[in-house]
């Protein structure tokens, strides 16, 4: 088969085809390098760096975009601009700890970007969730300069473009960040009718950011992000009868949003951990693809993921980096690509990433193998 363009390859793929390899992606969500490894990285390849951060969530990343050029990877990620209250940190020695506008604290602990505050801690009324400063979606400042450069990149390069998600989280994420874990937890069964209330509010609001980065980089890109931990390493994180009889509703209403707006746009869902019980519902709310298979926990093996559900699903991730990216050599590396994509690849809908973030206890050379054997192991046909 010909070369293709990362942009039809990935379009391919999304829409379970098979193209000339399966594409290699970094820089999205559960895709991220530390800012050592970027640093080592960077180094290495001796680009130079564009000066700029971008909003990655709840922290910030140096400007991928010269790293991926090295790399060869398809994707390039938009991302949505950060008000002028947020502090772009570097996470290192001079990291600054700031409020922002949710309440959130954010700061640096261990070593580690950390958010807290529970500013709804205290929640126990409806009035509690409407006298609550909700940030405003629609400020101009969130998308300054963004659909020029949407527009640059869909012009004058080739890559897929990717909506890199214009949130923390999605609207389960938030609820554990601003009421904390142990009250989301409770609320879901003992307060069903204010949770109800909160998390209808709650998906509004960031149902709006997702309206106003839309409206800059729609018409460009292929996928944009959302993200959603429901799983724990053994199992689901709450009952899944739960998801059914409230999240689920609330997750189709998001997507069929983002739809009315870009139809042409696939839903990616970062979701981690052994969250096997939830695939059908998932898959009826209307994710089409999911990230980042954790392909060691039970449930997540992925040839029964692509059996079970590749006629609906894309997968992207499954690599470990547990063991095989931290501790293995090239040959070990080979191998788990090569198991990867003959696992998901088979009839498109898989594209190859690490099963997380890239920590610092991957060695340099064993990325590179990554991204190098990825190129060479996923030539079609298998």
């Amino acid at each position: 088969m010909e070369q293709l363009t990362p942009r039809k390859r990935v379009e391919l793929t999304i829409h379970h085809q098979e193209p000339d390899r399966v594409p290699i992606s970094l820089g999205g969500s559960a895709n991220h390098l530390t800012e050592d490894l970027y640093q080592l990285l960077k180094n290495h390849f001796g680009f130079k760096d564009t000066g700029r951060r971008t909003l990655v969530g709840f922290y910030s990343t140096p400007d991928y975009n010269p790293l991926l050029d090295c790399l060869g990877t398809d994707m390039r990620f938009l991302h949505l601009r950060p008000v002028s209250s947020f502090i772009m940190n570097e996470i290192g020695s001079h990291f600054q700890p700031f409020t922002d506008e949710w309440g959130l604290k954010h700061e640096l602990l261990s070593g580690y970007y950390n958010l807290g505050g529970e500013p709804l801690g205290a929640l126990e009324t409806i009035h509690d969730i409407e006298k609550y400063p909700w940030p405003d979606p629609y400020l101009p400042e969130r998308v300054q300069g963004l659909k020029a450069e949407a527009e640059h990149l869909f012009n004058f390069t080739e890559y897929s473009l990717v909506g890199h998600r214009p949130v923390y989280g999605n609207a389960w994420e938030m609820s554990r960040f601003l009421l904390g874990m142990e009250k989301t937890l409770l609320m879901t069964a003992k307060d069903r009718v204010l949770f109800e209330a909160f998390f209808d509010k709650l998906s509004d609001v960031l149902d709006g950011f997702y309206d106003m980065f839309l409206e800059a980089v729609g018409p460009y890109i292929q996928i944009i992000e959302m993200a959603e931990d429901l799983g724990t390493n053994n199992g689901p994180m709450f009952n899944p009868k739960f998801y059914k009889e409230v999240m689920w509703s609330y997750h189709r209403r998001t997507i069929e949003r983002i739809k009315k707006k870009a139809p042409h746009v696939k839903v990616m869902l970062h979701c981690d951990g052994a969250i096997r019980r939830f695939i059908p519902d998932l898959i009826d709310a209307g994710f089409d693809i999911l990230n980042p298979i954790e392909s060691q926990l039970v449930g997540m093996e992925p040839a029964g993921l692509k059996t079970d559900f590749g006629k609906d699903l894309v997968f992207m991730g499954g690599v470990d980096v547990k063991k095989v990216l931290t501790k293995g050599n090239r040959q070990d590396i080979q191998k788990e690509i090569r198991t990867r994509i003959e696992e998901m690849g088979k009839g498109g809908g898989y594209i190859l990433a690490p099963s997380h973030n890239f920590s610092n206890d991957v060695p340099l050379e064993n990325l590179l193998a990554f991204f190098e054997e990825g190129k060479n192991l996923g030539v079609y046909p298998l």
